[in-house]
């Protein structure tokens, strides 16, 4: 499958009791500072809409949100330009490696550090492309080998669960990934930082 735009959303691990405002502040000061890799634009406060995307860090690459959707707050990041050339799954990989990187280093901000913690043995991958991917048996059959190979990569000797989210094609086409290992973004980090071998 020949799929550019997708995101990845890493779930928080218990209710983080935070005012949203300080992802401003964060997200800020770290365009000020250069702290990410990339090309920063802009931050984006999207706080008044009901399970939305939260506060946003635009990059040239990927928007990163502290995201609401469906009721369910966490980190999504959402690809626009390919971060590598290659297959599928490779590009899965270099956006999973991104956002494990931008979940430790918001992990670590001392704004939040011990009250935001992001689980990263499992996460939910999206297709932002109606076209190549709408949300069909067809394209899930396509997809999944894609999403697995890069899972089993990223998460070598577990049984990996690959599953779809929902059936409605006016949605976008949703899968869940399920390692069965608790691991933080820094311990995703670490492994996607390793050659595959």
């Amino acid at each position: 499958m020949n799929l550019e735009r997708f995101g990845v959303k890493f779930f928080a691990r218990k209710d983080q009791n935070l005012d949203d405002r300080v992802f401003i502040d964060i997200f800020q000061q770290w365009i000020q500072q250069d702290k990410l890799s990339g090309i920063p634009i802009d931050v984006v406060d999207y706080r008044h809409v009901p399970e939305g995307p939260g506060v946003m860090l635009i990059t040239h690459h990927i928007n990163f949100a502290v995201d609401y959707t469906a009721g369910r707050f966490g980190l999504l990041a959402q690809q626009k330009l390919s971060l590598v050339d290659g297959p599928l799954g490779q590009k899965i990989l270099a956006l999973l490696r991104a956002t494990a990187e931008f979940a430790a280093l918001l992990e670590s901000d001392p704004r939040v550090a011990e009250k935001l913690v992001f689980e990263a043995g499992q996460f939910e991958f999206f297709a932002n492309d109606r076209l190549h991917a709408p949300n069909t048996d067809a394209a899930y059959e396509a997809l999944r080998p894609a999403l697995l190979e890069a899972a089993r990569l990223a998460y070598p000797g577990a049984d990996v669960q690959v599953s779809r989210q929902a059936n409605d094609p006016r949605q976008r086409l949703t899968l869940a990934v399920e390692s069965g290992q608790p691991l933080t973004p820094a311990g995703l980090l670490a492994r996607l930082s390793q050659p595959v071998r």
